[in-house]
């Protein structure tokens, strides 16, 4: 069989230039912040320095949500403009994107110690002002002590099949919520929990021309367990990809079966036994392969997601 050619865009006139434009903006820092008095002076300071190193007009915002110590007293004190939101990570962005001026908005947990240089600030938003991006996500570096489980598990294959055009603009730490945008690109609402950090990867993947990941340096931030977090994720990436045609209604049960495997697959790791590096890798063939197994009766039959 021959197949037609591809025009290759030969022949094009190339400008032998930089043809993108710097942006002129002012940048907001949105903290959103739950009990983080120990450590949201250094957040709220380092922000402060990334848009000093950027030498453009800004704010730092803390979005206190439900804080019941003293997190708010403690932002004051260092500089910050705090506001008050609703309990929840989504509802704490919501509130604090609302209350930002800034053209382009950077997201920094209040819970994180970022170790390199420069700090986040400008590392995420240097490409946005230097026309390069109108998004960025943090590609955080990732301690060779545990398996990417999420991510190599449950995101990579489930977001690589659903929306493969995804999995190269948010780098190998999608989960972090370390970002950066252009206003525009910022919604009016978002899931009030944990979710939204994913909310907003889809919301940017439909509407960003350019989002790209970030090369970050070494970090840390407490471990807190969110047992119920993946499956709350795992509805709102199929729920996406049901609205977008990604998938069809009746082929959910099987993704349904398919991120139970997943977990128990993950579930298999035990840090004295295995290798945290061979894990993974061997994680994300299985749950590959269980996936593509969970969906070929659906789709042999003929009926691929449009």
């Amino acid at each position: 069989m021959t197949l037609p050619p591809i025009n290759p865009a030969l022949g094009i006139d190339l400008v032998a230039g930089r043809t993108l434009r710097r942006r002129v903006a002012d940048v907001s820092v949105v903290i959103p912040a739950h009990n983080e008095e120990e450590t949201i002076a250094e957040v709220v300071s380092e922000s402060a320095r990334g848009l000093e190193m950027l030498d453009v007009p800004g704010q730092v915002i803390v979005s206190a949500s439900g804080c019941t110590d003293r997190t708010a007293a403690v932002a004051r004190l260092a500089g910050a403009v705090v506001v008050e939101a609703g309990i929840g990570k989504g509802a704490a962005i919501v509130a604090g994107v609302k209350a930002s001026t800034g053209d382009v908005i950077c997201l920094v947990d209040g819970d994180l110690r970022y170790y390199g240089d420069p700090p986040l600030v400008p590392l995420l938003v240097g490409p946005i002002l230097n026309g390069i991006a109108d998004a960025t996500v943090s590609d955080l570096y990732w301690r060779p002590l545990y398996p990417q489980l999420w991510l190599c598990g449950f995101f990579a294959p489930l977001a690589g099949t659903l929306f493969p055009e995804l999995l190269p603009k948010v780098g190998s730490t999608p989960w972090t919520g370390q970002r950066a945008a252009v206003r525009e690109l910022w919604p009016d609402t978002l899931p009030g929990g944990f979710t939204a950090d994913l909310a907003l990867l889809l919301h940017w993947n439909n509407r960003a021309l350019r989002m790209r990941p970030v090369l970050a340096d070494d970090w840390m931030n407490p471990q807190r367990p969110k047992p119920e977090l993946m499956a709350q994720e795992f509805s709102l990436l199929v729920e996406h990809a049901v609205r977008r045609g990604r998938v069809e209604p009746d082929e959910v049960a099987h993704l349904k079966g398919w991120f139970e495997s997943a977990h128990r697959l993950m579930a298999e790791y035990e840090p004295e036994k295995h290798d945290p590096r061979a894990f993974e890798a061997d994680v994300l063939d299985r749950s590959l392969a269980e996936l593509r197994d969970r969906l070929r009766p659906t789709r042999s039959a003929g009926r691929r997601p449009a």
